[in-house]
């Protein structure tokens, strides 16, 4: 496979000279080969220990599907894409289950999948689809974004803090001479 040439290659002079000299070379054999990958160096017994791995996987797949109950066979079944399907073993329904479970359509199939195991078994039982679905986990809540305050923020709330803490103070400080303070919060110590 060829890389995609691009309008900046045609720039390169190198690749000018390539496409002159290239050709030229390739044909003397001057050019060195081009990279192969080498082969694999396979033995009998990789292939034999293969095929012996496999042969266990098969046998403990079956063991599985023999120890599954009719209603987490259906449930399997519709879980299933259609390759699976094909492969397998139903063994674990009686002929009339059988019938059912090959006669149903896809979204039937997807139903089921989706549904619980004693959703499967009742709708194995009812010979129709009864689909029951598990109950959605809660969500939990997002933790809330804060965000960074900026520096007229930090200016308001100091501010705000130094109005409130010297709020009483200002009041009197503001008072014109001549009126009295209907609140004193600060007596001096001494009255002349």
């Amino acid at each position: 496979m060829e890389k995609k040439k691009s309008l900046w290659s045609l720039l390169n002079p190198m690749t000018w000279l390539s496409a002159i000299f290239g050709p030229i070379l390739r044909f003397f054999g001057m050019l060195s080969p081009p990279a192969t990958e080498g082969f694999q160096n396979i033995q009998r017994e990789d292939v034999e220990e293969a095929a012996e791995n496999a042969k266990r996987t098969e046998e403990a797949i079956d063991a599985i599907m023999q120890q599954m109950s009719p209603a987490e066979v259906v449930r399997a079944y519709g879980r299933a894409n259609a390759e699976t399907r094909a492969t397998m073993d139903l063994s674990a329904l009686d002929l009339k289950g059988q019938d059912w479970l090959l006669s149903l359509s896809d979204e039937d199939l997807d139903l089921l999948g989706m549904s619980t195991t004693a959703a499967c078994a009742r709708s194995l039982e009812a010979k129709a689809v009864l689909p029951a679905y598990r109950s959605p986990q809660p969500e939990s809540e997002a933790p809330k974004i804060l965000s960074i305050p900026s520096a007229e923020d930090e200016d308001d709330w100091k501010h705000k803090y130094v109005s409130e803490k010297f709020r009483q103070v200002q009041r009197e400080l503001w008072l014109s001479p001549s009126v009295p303070n209907p609140e004193p919060r600060h007596l001096p110590s001494t009255l002349h």
